[in-house]
């Protein structure tokens, strides 16, 4: 079950985003995954015989001018995240930020773009933010 941060914002793991999408069963209007992949595909791998409809929206790379020239230690082809719609009718926003679940990764180049995406998503409606296991992070 989702867990309100606050506010048209919720946190949760895999399973919750994966019944969402697939279901719709909670108004979430926007989702927000950070996994090791960005692709949708992540779902059906980890929980055979699950099927969750999309579109790509666009793909935003480190280098892209449309980044807003946004700092970065990123090299230019890797991906900064994924918009598509998705889940049953693709009435959900998802944006996926391809993160390692490691100590060594450097979370300050995707934190800017996740920021505006969920102050954006709040405005239009609710958001889910969901990493694979919805855990925090340790230091």
């Amino acid at each position: 079950m989702p867990y309100l941060v606050r506010e048209n914002l919720s946190i949760s793991n895999i399973a919750d985003a994966a019944d969402i999408l697939q279901n719709g069963t909670v108004s979430i209007t926007h989702i927000l995954s950070v996994l090791s992949s960005a692709s949708i595909s992540f779902f059906s791998d980890w929980r055979n015989g699950l099927t969750i409809p999309s579109k790509e929206i666009k793909k935003l790379y480190a280098g892209d001018a449309a980044d807003g020239g946004a700092k970065t230690a990123l090299s230019p082809e890797k991906l900064l995240y994924s918009l598509e719609y998705a889940g049953n009718d693709l009435k959900i926003v998802r944006m996926a930020v391809p993160i390692r679940d490691t100590e060594n990764e450097d979370l300050l180049d995707y934190l800017e773009v996740c920021i505006d995406f969920i102050d954006r998503s709040r405005k239009e409606g609710s958001v889910l933010v969901h990493c694979f296991a919805g855990v925090s992070r340790r230091y």
